[in-house]
C-alpha cells in the first residue's frame, strides 16, 4: 500500500515538475533572445555612428603567421605550416589606413587563455577602429562619443527590453562625453588606497579592474600605461619613455575594462627596434614590416569587446550571457 500511495504522489507531483521547468525554460529563452536584441541594435547603431563619421568598413583575415612569443594565440596546422588564429586586424591596419584614412571592422578574435572568469571567453568578437588624422586624445574621444551614441539610442529605442532585463533606460540616457580620465599613477593610488596590494609597473588584473571599477557610475579612461608586451606596438610617452600612448576604457560598477587604445609607432626603424628588442624571429619581422611601406603619420586606433560592452549595458552578471554560443576554454563545445 505504501509503494502505491509513493507511486500516486509522485504521479502528480510529475506535471507541476514538467511545468516548472517549461516555466523555467521559456523565461531563459526570452532572456537571451532579449539580450540578443540589444546586442544586434548596439552593432546597427555603431555602424550608423561609424557611417556619419566617415569611417570604412574592413575585414581581415582570421589566420595569421607567428609574431613572436604569442602564449595566448591558437595554433593552427595550415598545409603542414604552424599558423595562429588571429587576436585583431593587425598588422593590416597598416594596409587599409594607408588606403581609407578611417576605418573599422566588426569580427572575430581568439585568445587562448585559460581563465575562469566572468569576463572571459576564448572566442569573442570586437569592435577594432583605426584612425590616421587622431593622436591618442582623438581616439579616445572617438571611443566616449560612440558609446555615448550607442547608450542614448538603446535608451530611446530598446527602453522595453532594457525594462525586461531590470536595467535602467534612464541610466543609460545619462551617459555623456566627456568620461573621466585617470593616468595609470592615479589608478594605481586609488588602487592601493582600497588596501589592495599593487605596485607601479604591474598590469592591471581584472581583480584590480573590478576594485577600480566600483568607484565609479559612468565609463572611464585609465591613460598611459607602462610598458609591457601589451603596449608593444605603441608610442612611448615623449617626455617618460617607460610610460604608452595608450589608455583602456573601463566600465563602472565592477565590469572593468571593455577597450584598449593606443597611439600606434609610426617609424620603421623603432619598430625594428622594437622587434629586435623582443626577439621576435626575422621572417616575422620582415612579414610584418612588409605592411608599413614607410614612415607614416600617426594613427591611433582602439578595441572593443563586443560581449563585453553588452555585459555592461544589460547589466549581466557572466560575460557568456551576452552570445547565444558561448565558448570557455573548459569546453570545445559552444
Amino acid at each position: 500500500m505504501g509503494s502505491v500511495l509513493a507511486s500516486l504522489i509522485n504521479y502528480f507531483k510529475q506535471p507541476v515538475c514538467v511545468v516548472n521547468m517549461l516555466v523555467k525554460s521559456n523565461s531563459q529563452f526570452e532572456r537571451l533572445k532579449t539580450i540578443l536584441k540589444i546586442k544586434a541594435r548596439t552593432l546597427d547603431y555603431a555602424r550608423s555612428w561609424f557611417k556619419q563619421h566617415e569611417y570604412f568598413e574592413v575585414q581581415g583575415p582570421t589566420i595569421i603567421p607567428a609574431i613572436g612569443d604569442r602564449p595566448c594565440s591558437f595554433e593552427v596546422d595550415y598545409f603542414g605550416r604552424r599558423t595562429y588564429l588571429c587576436q585583431g586586424l593587425q598588422p593590416y591596419t597598416s594596409s587599409f589606413v594607408d588606403m581609407f584614412k578611417k576605418i573599422y571592422t566588426i569580427a572575430p578574435t581568439f585568445r587562448a587563455e585559460k581563465l575562469r572568469t566572468k569576463r572571459h571567453l576564448a572566442e569573442y568578437w570586437r569592435i577594432e577602429v583605426a584612425d590616421s588624422s587622431i593622436d591618442l586624445d582623438g581616439i579616445v574621444g572617438v571611443q566616449e562619443q560612440l558609446v555615448e551614441y550607442i547608450c542614448n539610442k538603446l535608451s530611446e529605442d530598446a527602453a522595453e527590453e532594457l525594462t525586461f532585463l531590470h536595467r535602467s533606460a534612464d541610466d543609460l540616457a545619462h551617459i555623456r562625453a566627456p568620461f573621466l580620465r585617470l593616468t595609470y599613477d592615479d589608478a594605481i593610488e586609488r588602487i592601493q588606497k582600497q588596501g589592495l596590494d599593487v605596485h607601479w609597473g604591474e598590469e592591471l588584473s581584472w581583480d584590480l579592474e573590478y576594485a577600480l571599477s566600483l568607484c565609479f557610475d559612468k565609463p572611464f579612461f585609465v591613460k598611459e600605461f607602462p610598458m609591457n608586451p601589451n603596449t608593444f606596438f605603441y608610442e612611448s610617452h615623449p617626455q617618460k619613455p617607460e610610460i604608452t600612448l595608450t589608455a583602456d576604457l573601463l566600465a563602472p560598477g565592477g565590469y572593468g575594462e571593455i577597450a584598449s587604445s593606443g597611439q600606434m609607432i609610426n617609424k620603421k626603424a623603432n619598430l625594428r627596434r622594437k622587434m629586435k628588442d623582443e626577439k621576435i624571429e626575422p621572417a616575422a619581422q620582415r612579414w610584418y614590416l612588409s605592411f608599413k611601406k614607410t614612415d607614416t603619420v600617426s594613427v591611433s586606433g582602439f578595441a572593443m569587446g563586443i560581449e563585453r560592452l553588452i555585459q555592461w549595458i544589460c547589466k549581466l552578471d557572466h560575460v557568456k550571457e551576452a552570445t547565444a554560443f558561448p565558448r570557455k576554454y573548459e569546453s570545445n563545445y559552444p
